[in-house]
This record gives C-alpha cells, sequence and structure tokens, in this order.
C-alpha cells in the first residue's frame, strides 16, 4: 500500500521517443532559419566593404613639410678644458628624421704668428640612440675668420629620395618607405676639447678660445592622400 502511494511515475517509452523527435524538429527549424537569414543578409553586403580600406592598392600624392631644430652652447675654453653636450631626440607620429649634425666654431685670434692655431677634438657617444648609428671623432683648427671648423652629419633619410606620387600601393606600403626616418631617437651626446697650440711655449700670450656648439636636427612630416 504505501508503495504505492509514493511510486513515481515515469513516462512510457513512446511519450519519451515523442518529446526527443519533437525537440530534434524544433532545433532544425530554428537553424534553417538562421541558415536563411544569414544567406540574406550577405547578398546585402558590398564585398568591398569587407577590405580593409588601408590595404587597397590606390595612387598617392605625397606632400613632405621640412623642419629645422637648432640648439647651441658657447663657452670659454681654456687649454684641456672641454664642452660637454647632450640632446634629447623624439619624433611625433606623423615626424620623420632626416639628419643630426654638430656644428664647432671657434676663432683663434690671440697667436703670436702663422702657424700656430689652436684646434679643438669633437667626440661623441651614441650608445644611447635608436639605430645604432656610428661614433664620430673629428680634430679642426681654430682658424681666424674660418666659418665652422668642424662639422659632423648623420643622414637618416633623404625626404627627397621618394617620389611624391606613388602608384598602385596600399597605404601600409607608402608609409613602409619612410621607415628609416624613425630611426635616431634617443640622447646625443658629445664631448669637444680645446688644446691650446703656443708659439715656443709663450702660453701668456694664449688665453683660450671661446667655442661654440650647435645641434642642428632636420625632420620632416608627411601628408598622405589619395589621388
Amino acid at each position: 500500500m504505501m508503495n504505492e502511494l509514493f511510486r513515481v511515475k515515469t513516462p512510457d517509452e513512446g511519450e519519451s521517443l515523442y518529446q526527443k523527435e519533437r525537440r530534434t524538429i524544433v532545433f532544425v527549424v530554428i537553424f534553417v532559419l538562421i541558415f536563411v537569414f544569414d544567406a540574406a543578409v550577405l547578398r546585402t553586403i558590398d564585398p568591398e566593404r569587407l577590405i580593409d580600406q588601408d590595404e587597397t592598392s590606390k595612387d598617392w600624392m605625397i606632400e613632405i613639410s621640412m623642419m629645422e631644430q637648432t640648439e647651441t652652447v658657447s663657452e670659454e675654453l681654456s687649454a684641456n678644458q672641454m664642452i660637454e653636450t647632450t640632446i634629447d631626440l623624439a619624433l611625433s607620429e606623423q615626424e620623420y628624421l632626416q639628419s643630426v649634425s654638430i656644428i664647432i666654431q671657434c676663432s683663434d685670434e690671440d697667436e703670436p704668428g702663422e702657424g700656430f692655431s689652436d684646434e679643438i677634438n669633437a667626440r661623441t657617444d651614441l650608445s644611447a640612440v635608436e639605430g645604432g648609428p656610428a661614433d664620430k671623432e673629428e680634430s679642426g683648427s681654430c682658424l681666424e675668420n674660418t666659418e665652422d671648423d668642424v662639422v659632423l652629419t648623420w643622414t637618416f633619410m633623404n625626404a627627397s629620395s621618394v617620389e611624391s606620387n606613388q602608384s598602385d600601393k596600399t597605404q601600409s606600403e607608402v608609409w613602409q618607405l619612410f621607415e628609416p626616418g624613425k630611426t635616431g631617437t634617443g640622447t646625443w651626446s658629445a664631448e669637444i676639447e680645446l688644446q691650446v697650440i703656443t708659439a715656443g711655449g709663450v702660453t701668456a700670450l694664449d688665453s683660450g678660445e671661446q667655442v661654440t656648439v650647435t645641434w642642428v636636427i632636420s625632420t620632416f612630416e608627411v601628408d598622405l592622400r589619395a589621388s
């Protein structure tokens, strides 16, 4: 009697099979509806819109804007004294580096006679510069009325080397042409030392020289337009 009261009624096999078939039919109907909807939507999409516009080959017009920045330090140096100078170079997103130069000027006006001009020695430390430009070391005489005594230059990219009209290229391919101009950032360092040369040891006649060091940073910006 107790077993009959608490017996759980289970569906018979026919009812279970019917439920499985009904679930299968519902699943198939939903799948068909999704397939039909996707097919209808895809027919309305322009295939060209599925392509990244930056990767579409086009004709391009390139406009270059040149810029120049200078930084100058000037000191009066005696024998074996030096100027230590640094600059920190950074580039904006659309800015590229063409070249970096150091211009060193001095004028020896207190020597007792011809052939006894003081000299300057310039050497760089570019270990903190991206791209690994080579260090340079150079000497020059402080000849009177000479415009530039020592000039050191590093060229990264000549902006004029890129044609202003580029045909059948993607935007990425055009930007790749300027990739060399993205190096050269970091800290540029240089030391400039004065060597006093006197006639026959007459040092009293030579009190040192005014030495001027100028950094010149040449950069450019690129304006890229589809033509």
